[in-house]
């Protein structure tokens, strides 16, 4: 089965749950793709970067000087993200990080001189380790601004986060509007300054899209599963039918746009509500019960509006 970043998708945080890989993508389709992050440093050099940071939060005045670790070298380099990578395939031996049907792990170069070496020459002496292997499905690596994608693939891809648009979103925020504040415009990012101009539109219909998902999954959820009911379903239904409607009445033209996310959302809505609940997959219907009136219709409960078994008569 092949995997690849698209969109929609829904990335979930399981950093608390023992034995699970750090993020979990999940697509509308049922697919699904752990993430463990892990970083390659040694012990010194980690214990080294704590006391230079805190030593900097008690006196940010007064410059200070302190001393690398010793032994900048690339075959030591080496060994730390092997032995990073080599930890994780271990805890993969003894079943963790399998909840999904495939996982990649992402190593963050955290050693004390890695950001400073080539890193052609750091992926020729990786090489592919035939006992780091075979276990994860991709293997990436960050360096600084560089992320290097399936380093023990036959060809790694090499992509550049360096862009300040797109690693720090806040700080590009504030300054640009420093700049026109005084008056540079010919200093503005104006082709990042468009897509955000037009990116004003979408947050409507990413928003609706939001409350539509919300909407169907609870319809799904109170009428497969009629003996759960609950008064938190029913708030969940009309909830999100208020903030539907509000976004219509202040938006008129996010009408026709509803109408076409129905199909788009009920995807990821029949995926969560088989999530949630003790159902197979495949008793959610593939098509959206639902007509778009029903779906807005405040009064509008499949199977009915009590609690029990004979709510669906």
């Amino acid at each position: 089965m092949q995997y690849e970043l698209r969109f929609p998708v829904e990335i979930e945080a399981r950093t608390d749950e023992e034995g699970e890989p750090d993020f979990v993508f999940i697509w509308p389709d049922g697919q699904t793709l752990g993430l463990e992050v892990t970083e390659a440093g040694d012990e010194d050099y980690q214990k080294w970067l704590t006391e230079t940071e805190d030593l900097r939060e008690e006196d940010s005045q007064e410059e200070l000087v302190t001393e690398l670790p010793q032994e900048a070298s690339t075959p030591r380099t080496v060994s730390e993200i092997k032995k990073s990578i080599g930890k994780k395939v271990k805890k993969f031996d003894r079943g963790d990080y399998r909840s999904p049907l495939a996982c990649d792990l992402i190593v963050y170069d955290n050693t004390a001189w890695g950001g400073f070496l080539d890193q052609q020459q750091l992926l020729q002496k990786l090489g592919r380790p035939n006992d780091l292997i075979g276990r994860f499905r991709k293997v990436h690596i960050v360096f600084g601004d560089t992320v290097i994608l399936d380093i023990f693939g036959s060809g790694p891809v090499r992509v550049d986060l360096s862009d300040q648009y797109e690693i720090d979103y806040a700080r590009w925020i504030f300054d640009q509007i420093e700049r026109l504040r005084r008056g540079a415009t010919q200093e503005l990012d104006l082709a990042h300054i468009a897509e955000e101009l037009e990116d004003l539109g979408k947050s409507e219909r990413r928003a609706l899209a939001s409350h539509l998902k919300v909407l169907m999954e609870h319809l799904l959820k109170w009428q497969l599963q009629p003996l759960t009911r609950s008064s938190g379903w029913r708030g969940s239904i009309e909830n999100a039918r208020t903030e539907i409607h509000e976004l219509l009445t202040e938006s008129p033209s996010l009408r026709a746009h509803l109408r076409n996310s129905v199909s788009r959302e009920y995807g990821r809505s029949r995926l969560a509500a088989a999530r949630e609940s003790d159902l197979p997959f495949e008793v959610f219907p593939e098509e959206c019960p639902y007509t778009l009136e029903q779906l807005i219709d405040p009064e509008f409960l499949p199977g009915g509006e009590g609690s029990g078994a004979g709510d669906d008569q």
